[in-house]
């Protein structure tokens, strides 16, 4: 049961999406609002430019009243200024606290000194005096001063703009860098909770298809997906319990099969039994010990051989669990031959060359019937005489053993191969075969860690080739 903390996928899709539309929505909340700021820069760059045309217009004026000492000049001298000192609080209401500030008010204390110098001449008469001339020097100082700290004011206002300009430059760049980081990062999120889990399930399934009931490590999510994965852990128990069944059902089979070969194995050493019991009571009067005793060996030996029979089978039919133990390959490939010898006919050779040394792990049941059910598909597939043979070989570069299981029957059609080792699918006619005999052959090769394929072609016999591990 998932806590009420923990976000089934629905609320994690909806958040990831959430976060990338709150990121875009913070980039262009702070793009506006810098954008704005630069406008209000551009507007106090203009009030600049208008306030530093007005000094101008004021010293043009200032030039004609000294000149010619008209009263106009003084008049619209004076207008200027006004205007001068009006545009420059525009400048102040617009921005604040501005950088600018203390040249605007230094601007206005020389605006003040000019404008009462300028008072002071027009209540003179033009005189060459030096108060005259001093006036006239003072007036034109403060008329530079204020010239040249408009023009400062302009090439501030003009830098702050760059400024501003850069910033934006360098604010576009980081904001798409980090919305191509967001749209690489989010996707990549949404892959790696969603669709790499999907995908795990995918791979998983095709191994079902191909009978290797492989669990998924379950990846904690702490949402739906999980619960999947889980689910998906239990179909696969549950598979293997039914494959177990369906395999165990197939050795019913083959047991019922193997049986009428093994009564038949039975009947020779019963026989044998049977006649040597006789003639040892025909003989027991005339009291030859020799002749009693050799009979007796003989019973002996056949009993022990019948018991091998009885044996073989029981340990082929018993349920065990799996378990890989080191084994000699060449007993286990002799005992499956003795359980499936009734079912090869007479006429068929059977060769088996596997050195006694190899030895490795398996378990030895399981791999019994692996052979039993490839030598009997094998000596299904010869008409007339032929020849089973099974060899052995460690390949010393991949650390294995290869068997080869080689029959001189009528071969397997290209097109089907991928089909043999599929539940079901049998090329016999219908009641002759169940279909699981290679399916079952393939899970347990699988379950050794071991591979099974097969090479042929149309009537030049088969060979099918198990690679199994040297070591477990």
């Amino acid at each position: 049961m998932i806590n009420a903390f923990q976000l089934n996928l629905r609320v994690k899709i909806m958040f990831i999406l959430g976060c990338y539309i709150l990121g875009i929505m913070s980039m262009d909340f702070v793009s506006y609002d810098d954008f704005n700021t630069t406008e209000e820069k551009i507007e106090i760059l203009e009030l600049a430019y208008s306030l530093n045309n007005i000094i101008l217009e004021a010293r043009r004026y200032e030039k004609n009243f000294l000149l010619y000492n008209e009263k106009e000049a003084f008049q619209e001298n004076k207008r200027y200024l006004a205007q001068a000192i009006t545009t420059e609080k525009e400048i102040l209401d617009k921005g604040g606290k501005l950088k600018v500030t203390p040249l605007l008010k230094e601007l206005d204390e020389q605006i003040v000194a000019y404008g009462k110098n300028m008072e002071q001449l027009s209540l003179q008469m033009p005189h060459d005096n030096g108060e005259h001339s001093s006036v006239v020097d003072r007036l034109r100082d403060k008329g530079k001063q204020m010239t040249e700290l408009t023009e400062k004011i302009v090439d501030f206002e003009r830098n702050q703009i760059h400024v501003s300009l850069l910033v934006l430059k360098k604010q576009l760049v980081a904001w798409s860098a980090f919305a191509l980081m967001l749209g690489i990062l989010l996707p990549f999120l949404m892959i790696l909770k969603i669709f790499e889990p999907l995908s795990i399930i995918k791979k998983a399934t095709e191994d079902i298809a191909l009978g290797r009931f492989n669990r998924i490590e379950v990846i904690d999510t702490k949402d739906e997906m999980q619960q999947v994965i889980e689910a998906f852990n239990i179909m696969v128990r549950e598979l293997e319990r039914r494959q177990d069944q369906l395999v165990q059902s197939k050795k019913l089979s083959s047991i019922g099969t193997l049986t009428a070969g093994v009564a038949h194995q039975l009947n020779n050493p019963l026989n044998n039994i049977s006649t040597s019991c006789q003639i040892a009571i025909d003989e027991l009067a005339s009291g030859d010990i020799e002749l009693l005793s050799r009979m007796l060996k003989n019973i002996d030996q056949e009993t022990l051989r019948a018991r091998d029979v009885v044996k073989g089978l029981l340990e082929f039919s018993r349920v065990q669990e799996f378990s890989l133990k080191p084994s000699q390959l060449s007993y286990v490939v002799s005992r499956a031959l003795r359980l499936a010898q009734s079912q090869v006919p007479s006429d068929i050779d059977m060769v088996v060359e596997i050195p006694e040394h190899i030895t490795l792990p398996m378990d030895s049941q399981r791999m019994q019937e692996v052979f039993i059910n490839l030598i009997i598909n094998a000596a299904q597939s010869i008409q007339g005489k032929g020849q089973i043979m099974i060899t052995a070989a460690k390949d010393e570069n991949a650390d294995e053993i290869v068997i080869e299981v080689r029959d001189t029957g009528q071969g397997i059609p290209k097109e089907i191969q991928g089909q043999l080792f599929d539940p079901f699918y049998t090329t016999k006619e219908e009641g002759q075969g169940t279909g699981l005999g290679l399916s079952v052959v393939y899970g347990i090769i699988q379950k050794h860690q071991g591979s099974i394929t097969v090479q042929s072609e149309t009537g030049q016999g088969a060979s099918f080739f198990i690679r199994l591990p040297l070591t477990s």
